[in-house]
């Protein structure tokens, strides 16, 4: 699954991130492997989430959709 697939306000902790180097490595340098997410927001093209305690971003879909997640429910 993908962050652009999850649920408004479920917590899924980030498993991998693909899409191009760049993206990848910038990404990666913010701390987003492992860290929890939280979808907060939606709109057409973006989404807003909170990574962690550290941070919120606004998250273009083509991104979220290289962001893959796994849900944290039991």
């Amino acid at each position: 699954m993908t962050l652009s697939d999850c649920e408004m306000h479920g917590e899924y902790t980030v498993a991998a991130i693909g899409g191009d180097v760049e993206t990848h490595r910038r990404l990666v340098d913010m701390g987003l492997l492992g860290a929890t997410a939280t979808v907060r927001a939606r709109k057409k093209s973006s989404l807003l989430a909170d990574f962690g305690s550290d941070f919120s971003a606004v998250v273009q879909t083509t991104i979220a959709n290289s962001i893959e997640v796994k849900s944290n429910r039991a």
